[in-house]
């Protein structure tokens, strides 16, 4: 099944990550154009391949090691294009953009895209809990090495 999934996912590759920009709302950083606050497509591009390969490799010790790190990750991207702010979900980037991720993910599973019915109701349930694990696991690890986590105080992965 994941065979199938990782295809299908691959083959939707580019509708999921459009629909992942659309679905985001980060904020800008302070003082920016209001045609800034996007997050860059290239982040989404390299978290959609780590996605797929974590679906790939299963969750496993050996998957771990396989798979490289991020060449862009959310440190990247703050203060440049973002940053955690209570307005958002929960206040934070990463929960923002973990959530905006599933909607985008499953987005490709609905009756209108698969209109075809390649996957069953189901096989739906099993893709939506394969692709949340496989986001919690980007995100986790993007948590874990966020730079923000330690100024924020009010930061619910701040581990102080």
């Amino acid at each position: 099944m994941n065979e199938r999934l990782v295809s299908y996912l691959q083959d939707n590759r580019d509708q999921v990550i459009e629909n992942w920009l659309t679905e985001a709302d980060v904020p800008a950083p302070p003082n920016a154009p209001s045609s800034e606050g996007f997050v860059p497509v290239s982040y989404l591009e390299v978290s959609f391949d780590r996605i797929v390969a974590r679906i790939q490799c299963g969750d496993n010790d050996r998957a771990d090691s396989e798979l490289k790190p991020a060449p862009l990750t959310l440190n990247d991207i703050f203060n440049t294009t973002c940053s955690c702010q209570a307005s958002r979900v929960r206040g934070r980037v990463c929960i923002e953009l973990h959530e905006s991720g599933r909607r985008a993910f499953m987005s490709v599973f609905n009756d209108a895209w698969d209109a075809d019915g390649e996957f069953s109701a189901l096989d739906r349930k099993y893709c939506e809990q394969v692709i949340g694990g496989a986001l919690a696991w980007n995100f986790s690890n993007e948590v874990f090495n966020c730079s923000a986590r330690q100024e924020r105080a009010d930061c619910q992965f701040n581990l102080k």
